[in-house]
């Protein structure tokens, strides 16, 4: 005679309460999503492309969506209904479509992220429609609250690396070179000095007449003797010394159609900016000759400068 054992009570009543526990953390990621959308369509009534909505999702053709879109989406996240769930759908559907946009771009040779960001948007919105139809108890505030205070840097951390891995070069007025600091000895660091040739290959190949060298006092004067070493014309160089940061680089600018090179990490914070002067900029990743040794610290201060960036300046 043979015997089957059962799990124990103890055993599911465990699972279970993993399984609670992890649709909290799916509740907070949902309200604090649903409140950042809310939130943010008011604010683009004041703010010139404040849009976080062009991010997650986007019309056919990367067309950005009115920012009533962004209210509805919001308020749809936020509420456990079948018409939420309807728009929700909606919007799952547009995000697929982006996804496919994508995918068929990279299969034509754009060098671009393993992963689009709007996979990432497809997937907190399916689980938003399955939790309409869950009826599940609520759980513990706890856990709901730690799963809103890790959404907000987890997405924007998603959103660096899926965007700053895509090269959108083209054709423009002005190549931007951002400025990564010197060494002690007016040597150019692994990161100026990977930046700064970057920039001179897209100018050699004709992408656009001028390389604006844009970084600190002791930074622009390292670029420019690159630049000419490099055998640009010294007619095609325009210098920005007063370029301390992202702000000011895209600020002084003269040029309303560029294209800017930096890190990978950098560029969703340069494309947010950019937008909100009016200036339509293409972001193009420089190659890196080796990795950073400091990277992990770079992509954390990215992630806090991007949502310093996204609220205080406009």
């Amino acid at each position: 005679m043979s015997y089957c054992s059962l799990p124990t009570r103890k055993t599911t009543t465990r699972w279970r309460r993993a399984a609670h526990r992890t649709v909290d953390l799916l509740d907070g990621v949902r309200w604090a999503l649903g409140v950042a959308f809310l939130v943010d369509a008011l604010r683009s009534f004041f703010t010139p492309d404040a849009s976080l909505l062009g991010i997650f999702v986007r019309w056919p053709g990367g067309v950005a969506l009115p920012s009533f879109f962004g209210l509805l989406l919001g308020v749809a996240l936020m509420v456990r209904h079948r018409a939420a769930a309807l728009a929700l759908t909606g919007f799952a559907v547009l995000a697929l479509v982006n996804a496919g946009e994508f995918y068929a771009l990279r299969a034509g040779g754009l060098r671009a992220a393993a992963l689009p960001f709007s996979l990432v948007t497809l997937a907190v919105l399916l689980g938003a429609i399955a939790r309409t139809f869950h009826d599940g108890p609520d759980g513990r505030w706890t856990w709901r609250t730690a799963g809103a205070a890790l959404a907000a840097p987890s997405l924007v951390l998603l959103h660096l690396f899926s965007f700053g891995a895509t090269d959108y070069a083209r054709r423009a007025d002005a190549i931007v070179v951002f400025g990564a600091g010197v060494t002690p000895e007016g040597r150019p660091s692994l990161a100026l000095w990977d930046r700064v040739q970057h920039g001179i290959r897209l100018h050699r190949s004709g992408l656009a007449p001028l390389l604006v060298l844009s970084g600190a006092d002791d930074e622009v004067p390292v670029m420019r003797r690159l630049a000419l070493e490099a055998g640009v014309p010294e007619e095609a160089l325009v210098c920005d010394p007063a370029g301390v940061n992202t702000y000011a680089t895209l600020a002084n600018l003269r040029h309303r159609r560029v294209v800017a090179v930096s890190h990978y990490y950098h560029l969703a914070r340069i494309k947010l900016t950019a937008s909100r002067l009016g200036i339509r900029c293409a972001t193009a990743p420089c190659p890196m000759t080796r990795r950073l040794v400091r990277e992990p610290y770079f992509v954390a201060r990215e992630v806090a400068a991007f949502a310093a960036y996204y609220l205080l300046r406009s």
